[in-house]
């Protein structure tokens, strides 16, 4: 699983499996962005990712993720 554009990505043995390992990589990414990406010139622009993940639950994440398909 990938978000184009973006230099996210996750794996897993099944759908269910990448989608919770897309939401580790999406914290991940918003955690460091915030310590240290926002000054990179190819990160700066993420700020709105970072904070939609920061202000989210995993729940409204994986929404977001399958298009609120559940």
């Amino acid at each position: 699983m990938f978000l184009p554009g973006l230099p996210i990505a996750a794996d897993g043995a099944s759908f269910d499996e990448a989608v919770d390992e897309m939401l580790v990589a999406l914290r991940e990414y918003a955690n460091d962005w915030q310590n240290r990406l926002r000054d990179a010139p190819n990160h700066r622009e993420n700020w709105g990712l970072a904070q939609l993940i920061g202000l989210s639950t995993d729940e409204q994440l994986r929404d977001w993720l399958l298009g609120g398909s559940r």
